[in-house]
């Protein structure tokens, strides 16, 4: 007697690879609770390698929505190393794609550092080099400043009490993340966790700054950080994903409503790769001798960290408190304590 197959089943996490990977026809969203228990199931390992494999891939198909991606980020929330720091400043998390920046100059760091030295309190995270790009992230720019290129917490945590600014570089400090960052290395394609991973609130920020390269994630992002219950969320179309503004148009979102900003058309970034090279830009804009263009590029995005602070009542009025910043020498004094 022929046997006949037993009918597959969709328990557990097959469920979820069902519900997104069904095809147009038969496919969902996820709600936001069963995005989260995904998320989990992924970094706690319940998953298998193929099994994240197949779901990232349906999602990237499907497309997220704002109640996925926040449960996607409260599960990386929920496996996030606790850190603390002694300080009164209010902070703004910020990020950029975690996969980097290949051509364009990775400017995050000068931008902390010139914020932090007007009073803003800067928490710019990242992840070890990941694809597709596999570019320079600021972790890389620390590290080539004379700082640590992988901070502990104790480090990232000492940092922020002695500048008002530091790294957090999340490979070690989020349970699941490296080997979840392995898996999509080898899909290759991005997926919602690479937006997910930027909303973190690392340090109990609610207030943020996110990166994003494609026009329809300025709105998702802002409503997944309202979901979460963000203070104050600012989506930022930056070179390749970047959280720092274009210098021509700068372009970017608070609370989901896009802001009036100054623009100097036809300016742009020139390539600039390697994380050498990012630290040396970062070092002559600290010592006023950068281009007009990448100095204004630092200038506004360092406005915008401050204005997210509440440090000043408009972007413009942070571009003149960083530029005094600068000029008297704060901003030198903080990069020398962030690797001091």
């Amino acid at each position: 007697m022929r046997t006949i197959p037993r009918r597959s089943t969709y328990t557990g996490f097959r469920a979820y690879i069902k519900a997104v990977g069904t095809g147009e026809r038969g496919r969902r969203a996820l709600t936001r609770e069963e995005a989260h228990d995904a998320t989990r199931m992924i970094l706690s390992g319940e998953a298998t390698e193929v099994q994240a494999a197949a779901f990232l891939t349906a999602m990237r198909i499907k497309g997220e929505n704002p109640e996925e991606l926040a449960g996607m980020a409260q599960a990386m929330r929920d496996s996030a190393t606790r850190l603390t720091a002694r300080t009164d400043r209010t902070l703004v998390a910020c990020a950029g794609g975690y996969d980097g920046c290949v051509d364009a100059p990775s400017l995050s760091v000068a931008v902390g550092i010139v914020a932090a030295a007007a009073g803003a309190g800067v928490v710019i995270h990242c992840g070890t080099t990941l694809g597709p790009k596999y570019g320079v992230t600021p972790a890389d720019v620390l590290g080539s400043l004379g700082g640590p290129g992988r901070p502990t917490a104790a480090e990232s945590e000492a940092m922020l009490e002695r500048t008002g600014v530091t790294v957090v570089q999340v490979a070690d400090l989020l349970d699941g993340w490296a080997a979840m960052a392995a898996v999509r290395d080898e899909v290759g394609l991005r997926s919602p966790l690479h937006s997910a991973e930027k909303l973190v609130d690392w340090f109990g920020a609610d207030r943020f700054v996110v990166g994003y390269a494609h026009s329809q994630y300025a709105a998702r992002l802002c409503g997944a950080l309202d979901l979460l219950g963000a203070e104050r969320s600012y989506a930022v179309r930056g070179p390749e994903g970047s959280d720092v503004m274009r210098p021509g148009r700068p372009s970017a979102h608070l609370n989901g409503e896009k802001m009036e900003l100054p623009e100097s058309v036809g300016d742009t970034l020139k390539p600039a790769p390697g994380a050498d090279t990012a630290a040396a830009l970062t070092r002559a804009v600290l010592d006023g001798t950068a281009d007009r263009i990448v100095s204004s590029t630092v200038t506004l995005s360092a406005g915008l960290r401050l204005h997210a602070c509440g440090v000043v009542p408009t972007v413009l009025r942070g571009v003149s408190a960083c530029r005094a910043a600068i000029a008297d020498g704060r901003a030198q004094a903080t990069l020398d304590g962030l690797v001091g």
